[in-house]
């Protein structure tokens, strides 16, 4: 039986006595996408960029600082490419991943957040002009609908050979962008249709 190689011992300031570092939604993205295997920081940009990026914001930053905290943490070795350009590999640890494994057997009772530009503005919309919010919903209703058949087309060309559960995640973006499409087309309808004149009480 092959042994796996040892992994390197925590640094000093994550060792027990001391209060290890708080990962974030970051971590944990980082973690996971290590699970998949080895990866340059650029690699994670891309994967991430390909799948969660879709529901998911990150700046670039956060991808290529997060290993390296990872690293310090003990959760993730790095490889440094000798020569070159000097490129860095980083790879997952037992520890590492054990860390995912309880992230993702932690509830999960947090409200979504959704940051909408198009809602924000129609939250306000009575202080603009009606053209305005009229081309608002014209707007927001092509950007879903855009979105929601690029979903549906990527889903036909991964279906056959892609995780299950992240198809799921890409079925769940799909119906709630042809939800939200829905909601503007319908919001649409309603400041073409005829309008009705206020009565005089």
């Amino acid at each position: 039986m092959t042994s796996l190689p040892a992994e390197p011992a925590p640094p000093e300031h994550s060792r027990a006595g001391d209060r290890p570092r708080k990962l974030n939604a970051t971590s944990y993205v980082v973690l996971g996408m290590l699970c998949h295997g080895p990866a340059t920081s650029y690699d994670l940009k891309q994967r991430i960029a390909y799948t969660i990026g879709n529901f998911w914001a990150f700046a670039h930053s956060q991808i290529y600082d997060e290993p390296v905290r990872l690293v310090a943490d003990g959760l993730v070795t790095e490889t440094v490419e000798e020569g070159g350009r000097r490129k860095r590999t980083y790879s997952i640890t037992r520890t590492g991943r054990q860390a995912l494994q309880d992230w993702l057997a932690t509830p999960t009772h947090e409200q979504t957040e959704v940051r909408d530009l198009g809602v924000l503005k129609l939250f306000f919309a009575s202080f603009g002009e009606r053209a305005d919010l009229l081309q608002l919903a014209r707007d927001r209703h092509e950007s879903h609908r855009a979105r929601a058949d690029s979903y549906l087309e990527m889903h036909e060309r991964i279906i056959d050979f892609a995780d299950p559960w992240q198809v799921k995640t890409l079925e769940l973006g799909l119906r709630y962008e042809r939800t939200v499409e829905q909601f503007w087309a319908d919001f649409l309808a309603e400041l073409e249709g005829p309008r009705v004149p206020s009565s005089d009480t």
